[in-house]
């Protein structure tokens, strides 16, 4: 039986993201899975339309990076426009797994997404090894099959994904008013299509913010505001 308050261990577990993941060094180390996550939405788009990853790297930064080949511009548009969408959508998929008790899946999906970024697509170092530590964390947890780590784990980590994207889309917002041609994906789109950089990034924003609303409002059955 549960022994927990899950929206006590949701707020608790809100406020040590936010705190954690703005420190030195090990905030960086954890918010590399919302990296992961946003360079494999490229990954995986590329594959969706039979283009060709070159490869892939995470960065003790956070920052990431996917090189790929595609076979038109049409194609690497919808390249460029996966990573902050996907980041998105998967903090909310991971909520709705949370919200309907399937807070063991998430640990799997992240395991899984670590496993097969080690081994068919990262190659640089601190990738390798944020992939092989991330891993061994989320087996761990998985291993040992108790409940109350696998739900703050899985709360946690969705949190880092849910709060990065958006933290992410709008510092690539205000990249994209400063130094446009330093606005990564945004920068990319206008390559593609001639929309301006800032267009793709109040876009992401936008996105990431209507998602974040609709997660929370999932996990505590908040009536939704019409139209949103």
């Amino acid at each position: 039986m549960e022994s927990y308050d899950k929206q006590t261990v949701f707020y608790v577990l809100l406020g040590i993201s936010l705190l954690l993941t703005r420190t030195p060094v090990i905030g960086k180390y954890f918010r590399v899975v919302n990296t992961m996550i946003h360079e494999s939405g490229h990954a995986l788009m590329t594959l969706f339309t039979s283009g060709s990853i070159l490869k892939v790297e995470l960065f003790s930064s956070t920052e990431g990076d996917t090189i790929t080949k595609s076979s038109s511009r049409f194609f690497q548009m919808l390249i460029a426009l996966a990573g902050y969408p996907f980041s998105s959508a998967a903090a909310y998929f991971f909520f709705y797994l949370i919200k309907t008790e399937n807070q063991l899946i998430v640990l799997y999906l992240l395991a899984a997404f670590s496993l097969l970024n080690l081994i068919f697509l990262v190659r640089n170092g601190y990738g390798i090894f944020w992939l092989i530590t991330f891993s061994a964390l989320l087996v761990l947890a998985i291993y040992f099959k108790n409940e109350f780590i696998i739900y703050a784990g899985a709360i946690f980590l969705s949190l880092i994904v849910l709060t990065d994207s958006i933290i992410s889309a709008f510092h690539l917002f205000i990249i994209s008013i400063a130094k446009p041609q330093n606005a990564g994906d945004a920068k990319n789109l206008k390559t593609f299509t001639g929309i301006p950089a800032i267009f793709w990034s109040l876009l992401f924003m936008v996105l990431a913010l209507w998602v974040g609303y609709k997660s929370i409002a999932l996990f505590f059955n908040i009536p939704s505001i019409p139209f949103l």
